[in-house]
């Protein structure tokens, strides 16, 4: 089993730009291609309105903060394949973090626009912050497991 995971690691970095792109693709259709276009431009700037909507006790408040606690969810693994990515290209090292927060907030932003343009749902600015974070979090947890590994010799990349 040790042997197999050894091998599997050598190529870890093509086993996961193969995972992101398939993940992205994964985005874009759920967030895009399986959605059925309405008949108006929907579009949502207040700031965390969903928490609004709890202290003043709006009846679909779970509803609202549900989905925003989705969207965070639904990046944290392209917060942890993009972090993996970005580990193995020096130009990438010490700014790591800040690169997985733009970069995610960028395809979020796009997804968002696209939504927009296209009729596909509510276009908010409380989306793109709950994607940002979950790339974050996804970053963080990448970090977390690769120093667990690294401290606990789990794996040895010399062999």
């Amino acid at each position: 089993m040790n042997k197999v995971i050894q091998k599997l690691w050598r190529y870890k970095e093509w086993i996961t730009i193969f995972l992101f792109i398939i993940y992205c693709i994964f985005i874009i259709y759920y967030a895009l291609l399986c959605r059925k276009a309405g008949d108006e431009h929907k579009l949502e700037l207040r700031l965390m309105w969903a928490y609004r909507e709890m202290l003043t006790g709006h009846p679909e408040w779970k509803e609202d903060v549900g989905y925003n606690l989705k969207n965070i969810l639904f990046f944290v693994p392209f917060g942890f394949l993009f972090s993996n990515i970005t580990t193995s290209s020096p130009a990438f090292q010490k700014k790591r973090l800040l690169i997985v927060l733009i970069i995610g907030m960028l395809f979020s932003i796009l997804i968002e626009i696209m939504q927009y343009v296209f009729c596909l749902g509510l276009c908010e600015l409380d989306d793109v912050i709950c994607n940002s974070l979950g790339a974050l979090i996804g970053f963080r947890l990448y970090s977390l497991i690769k120093n667990l590994v690294n401290y606990t010799g789990l794996i040895n990349k010399g062999a």
